[in-house]
């Protein structure tokens, strides 16, 4: 069997004509430019058209004739672009595994039978890759848009319509008087294609009942490939419509710029305060998909924005400019370094000022060398991540059982909190300690600071009078008015 391969591919070898590899790139360019495909599928189409006249004429009419004549000039290109394409194909083996179909529509012996011209119909899927590539020549957006399953929904349907026509005209034409135009032959391909069914009736040839059994079996491809495709475009419109974010729709937001593992932690102190639990969320981070939340009712009101922090047109389409505060976190994500991330956090704090001076704007940093750059930008606050984590470490180990007062203190979802509290104009001119107790016995609050309207803070000061513009920053379970 081996020897006998062998001597069939010494075989083809030896009638390949070869050429140079200047001339077949010059003729693959030729028959694959998408001109000639397009006047090829039509005369293809033509063709199908012909061969169906052929089968409905009555045998001697003078209309016959000319139709033998033009199917032979037509065979005559067809067998013309079937070499050329021989000849330009880099492989014989690969030439007549892709066109052995198309040979046998043109083969001299083979012609007589009208099935094998009926074979023809398969290069149907040329008309259809011609106008892709005329689209795509044309530059039209549509030829990269089309999913191919759309493509080969109608390419099955009427491939399957066209050749199931033709082919019951052949076997049904000479033994079944209701079937007598290629019109009645249509409509039963089309109604068995899509009720799975012969209709109206079993054919009454063998043949007619072999390509009944085609029609049924293409049929429920059809509908298979139709209805998934359906499924899941519905289901891609879908998840769409619900991740579609009008932009322009968010006032007195949060921006969160960058991702990292405190980002979680943030949303939950911002959903943990009341004032703030049904403010709209938007993360601006370059991620492969949303992120998991260990409690999933964090992303309630979380909106994601995929793209780069430190471009302006992407703060600008978060609503940087109708934002109340832009948080910007350390992103050493994709490699970077610790003076790359500080950098983008420097770049994104200062962009964001320039930008809406009236947004309150806070920055992670890892290095505090960094920090006057913030402070030359009048960035609101920064905090250096690394180096509050030491602090805490070495007070914890100062004097122990404070880290238990610090997570109590620094988070919303249980206990007593730090609140920045607006002094009413009554309290201005009074002292420090008349505040601190008059907080303590109507409020249950212990006042620990003062913030003054340029930033500046007077913590346990030993003497202080309250100034118009101050805030009292307060440990209480709730937060209150003065």
């Amino acid at each position: 069997m081996k020897a006998r391969r062998a001597g069939v591919k010494r075989f083809l070898a030896s009638r390949r004509v070869t050429l140079p590899d200047r001339w077949r790139r010059l003729l693959g360019r030729i028959v694959g430019h998408p001109l000639v495909n397009l006047t090829l599928s039509v005369a293809i189409v033509v063709s199908i058209a012909t061969f169906v006249m052929e089968l409905t004429l009555p045998d001697g009419s003078p209309s016959l004739v000319g139709l033998h004549l033009f199917n032979r000039v037509v065979t005559a290109v067809f067998a013309i672009e079937l070499f050329v394409r021989a000849l330009s194909s880099p492989s014989l083996r690969r030439f007549v595994r892709e066109y052995w179909l198309d040979a046998l529509a043109v083969f001299p012996v083979l012609r007589a039978l009208r099935l094998a011209r009926a074979t023809r119909v398969l290069r149907y899927w040329t008309v259809a890759d011609a106008l892709r590539q005329i689209a795509q020549w044309l530059r039209l957006p549509s030829a990269r848009t089309i999913p191919w399953e759309y493509a080969l929904t109608v390419w099955l349907s009427v491939v399957t319509l066209v050749f199931s026509s033709v082919a019951l005209l052949v076997f049904e034409l000479p033994v079944n008087s209701n079937l007598n135009t290629p019109i009645d032959a249509l409509w039963v391909s089309l109604f068995s294609l899509f009720a799975t069914e012969p209709i109206p009736g079993m054919p009454t040839s063998t043949g007619g009942r072999v390509v009944s059994l085609f029609v049924m079996v293409a049929g429920t491809i059809v509908f298979a490939i139709l209805s998934g495709t359906v499924s899941a475009f519905a289901i891609e419109y879908m998840r769409r419509e619900r991740l579609a974010v009008d932009w322009n729709q968010f006032r007195d937001h949060i921006i969160i710029c960058g991702w990292n593992k405190k980002a979680e932690i943030v949303i939950q102190e911002y959903r943990t305060a009341p004032k703030t639990r049904n403010v709209a969320i938007v993360a601006i981070a370059q991620l492969e998909s949303e992120p998991n939340f260990s409690d999933a009712l964090l992303k309630a009101n979380v909106h994601f924005l995929n793209d780069d922090f430190t471009k302006v047109p992407v703060l600008e389409k978060a609503g940087i400019r109708r934002a109340t505060t832009c948080i910007i976190l350390s992103d050493k994500r994709f490699g970077r370094t610790d003076q790359d991330a500080d950098a983008r956090t420097i770049l994104a704090a200062l962009t964001a000022e320039k930008l809406n001076r009236d947004v309150y704007t806070c920055a992670e940093l890892i290095n505090r060398e960094y920090g006057s750059h913030l402070d030359m930008g009048h960035v609101n606050d920064y905090v250096v991540s690394e180096e509050q984590s030491g602090f805490l470490l070495a007070q914890a180990s100062l004097n122990p059982g404070l880290m238990g007062v610090f997570s109590e203190l620094l988070t919303y979802s249980r206990g007593n909190q730090f609140y920045r509290i607006p002094i009413a104009p009554t309290w201005f001119g009074k002292s420090f300690w008349d505040l601190f107790v008059a907080m303590k016995r109507d409020h249950n609050a212990i006042l620990v600071a003062v913030c003054d309207p340029l930033g500046s803070f007077f913590v346990n000061p030993q003497e202080y009078a309250i100034q118009a513009g101050d805030f009292a920053i307060a440990i209480a379970q709730r937060e209150f008015d003065l």
